[in-house]
């Protein structure tokens, strides 16, 4: 059943830090109505929840977390409704299990949308941009900065802790290859404010989708604190994960979470997603950076994807089935998007 006129929005979870931020900005850039239960009004786990808050809805929107404790009971239940489906997943195994949901073209289906956040929505795009007019690519590395006085949820650490010190598969050198989290540091030149900065590798969707999306030999993702003293014990937990040594994930989330606030008044709410694609055009050598940053409220970046893309379906855009992280805006239409929001869309031939 199609929901074709309604303006209807549901958020789950949009009681936590990052739907908080999605509902603020679709109230500021999108004319729709909102809806955002309480959390003990729809239980992602109870069906019966899930359907009774999807009446009249012509959108839905996962914003809880951590993504690797949820089911796809609101993907599966969009695509019976005929209702538009966005997640903010940063965690590989739930896109995948969601984008399985769809088989051929999906013509005839609502759009799918999982991975609606920096990663891999705005990492996508930035790769294409990136990637344009490139015969071959060879490497594409992308980094995820994050100023140190942005909320540390303890969804986010979470989801950052999910992989450290654990084993996962890269594509590399045009072969899988399986490394650790928190591992291999490599700098990232950032614009102003940013600057340098090194990260280490999480898993993200990006591994999984990038190889095939862009015909890329190598595709790798890192992150890490802008202080460095936050990024020493993040490299301690991996050496207990590494060891089976660790205690309980829960209390490791509680401990950074307590570091986190403690040294808040360090740093800086600056932040940003950047991408570095290394390829070929004829007998040309190409090194292209996209960045997207905020010199303020970096946060921000991560739920404007999701908020653009719902603006999108609203007005009737033609997207359909499993929508390509690296294809549903144009360079122009994502530039407007930073500019409405204040962020910096900057591309580097180097």
């Amino acid at each position: 059943m199609s929901m074709t006129g309604s303006k209807r929005v549901l958020i789950i979870g949009g009681a936590g830090h990052f739907g908080c931020l999605l509902t603020d900005d679709l109230r500021r850039y999108t004319d729709c109505e909102l809806v955002v239960p309480a959390r003990r009004v729809v239980d992602l786990w109870n069906p019966a929840s899930v359907e009774a808050a999807l009446s009249g809805v012509a959108v839905a929107v996962c914003a809880a977390g951590p993504f690797q404790e949820l089911p796809v009971t609101l993907a599966e239940m969009c695509l019976g409704r005929g209702i538009h489906y966005i997640d903010l997943a940063d965690d590989r195994s739930f896109v995948r299990k969601v984008r399985s949901l769809v088989s051929g073209d999906g013509g005839n289906l609502p759009a799918i949308c999982s991975g609606w956040s920096t990663v891999s929505a705005l990492s996508g795009l930035s790769a294409q941009i990136a990637a344009t007019g490139l015969d071959q690519i060879d490497a594409v590395y992308i980094h995820m900065s994050t100023g140190n006085r942005l909320p540390k949820r303890a969804a986010t650490i979470a989801s950052l802790l999910y992989s450290v010190g654990r084993p996962f598969t890269i594509f590399r050198d045009g072969r899988w290859q399986t490394v650790l989290g928190w591992s291999e540091p490599r700098d990232f030149s950032f614009p102003p404010p940013i600057g340098r900065r090194r990260g280490y590798l999480v898993d993200v969707p990006d591994h999984e989708l990038f190889p095939e999306l862009f015909r890329a030999r190598t595709v790798e993702f890192r992150t890490a604190s802008e202080w460095v003293a936050l990024n020493a014990p993040v490299t301690l937990y991996g050496w207990f994960v590494k060891r089976n040594l660790f205690r309980s994930r829960n209390f490791w989330n509680k401990l950074f979470q307590c570091a986190g606030a403690l040294a808040g008044f360090a740093g800086h709410d600056w932040g940003g997603i950047g991408v570095e694609v290394i390829g070929s055009s004829g007998q040309e050598h190409v090194i292209r950076r996209v960045s997207v940053v905020a010199d303020s409220g970096a946060q921000r970046i991560a739920v404007m994807p999701a908020s653009v893309m719902t603006a999108l379906l609203l007005s009737g855009s033609n997207h359909h089935g499993i929508v390509s992280p690296a294809h549903w805006l144009t360079p122009e239409q994502l530039r407007d998007a930073c500019e409405n929001r204040g962020l910096q869309l900057i591309v580097e031939e180097l």
